[in-house]
């Protein structure tokens, strides 16, 4: 069965709904803004940037998705008036400002640096390379020479999965309070292009 990388925008809403559900298994348990399961996802349709955010297609089902921040934009967006759509004038304006803060803050500042902000697989996908495959294709997009990730403690899966496509550990994040949200503390990893890969 072909396999392929799509960018969000490219693909169809069936595809869209897919990817969004990936995004929801693999970190919905952080989107504590409200209960309402349903138009969280909706939501997070409307959010998604179209060439920031890839999934790794086989057939027509998503069965991985990827998420990369540069030091001009980061991968997903709470927009002001999509909010406000959804949860009304007062908190969707509060909701927009808070998320941002969150998810819109800079990640890296060199133009040649590359930030892994979203990598989540399926759980009928994993230990089936579609993980290294996602990471292969952000390795392989023009004009970036370094690679950042944050992954937390408790997730060793992804851990070896980094450590095996050459990132190191830059830094642990032991007195971060993120810990008490079950997942351990933050590690910050990084990766160089070496010259062969170059």
């Amino acid at each position: 069965m072909e396999c392929k990388i799509v960018e969000y925008g490219d693909l169809n809403e069936e595809q869209k709904k897919q990817a969004v559900e990936l995004f929801m298994e693999g970190f919905g348990h952080f989107m504590t803004f409200s209960k309402d399961e349903k138009q969280k996802r909706k939501l997070f349709q409307e959010f998604f940037h179209p060439s920031l955010f890839l999934g790794y297609v086989e057939g027509e089902k998503v069965l991985g998705l990827l998420g990369i921040a540069t030091s001009k934009a980061r991968p997903l967006k709470f927009e002001h008036d999509i909010c406000v759509k959804y949860f009304g004038k007062w908190k969707g304006a509060i909701l927009s400002k808070q998320m941002n803060a969150i998810f819109q803050k800079q990640v890296v500042k060199e133009p040649k640096e590359l930030y892994i902000d979203v990598l989540v697989t399926g759980r009928e996908a994993r230990r089936k390379g579609v993980g290294t495959a996602l990471l292969n294709y952000a390795f392989g997009l023009d004009g970036y020479d370094t690679y950042s990730i944050e992954v937390f403690s408790n997730n060793q899966a992804a851990i070896s999965l980094y450590e095996k496509s050459g990132f190191v550990v830059e830094k642990r994040e032991k007195g971060s309070l993120m810990r008490f949200w079950g997942a351990g503390y933050p590690i910050k990893m990084k990766k160089q292009r070496s010259v062969v890969e170059g």
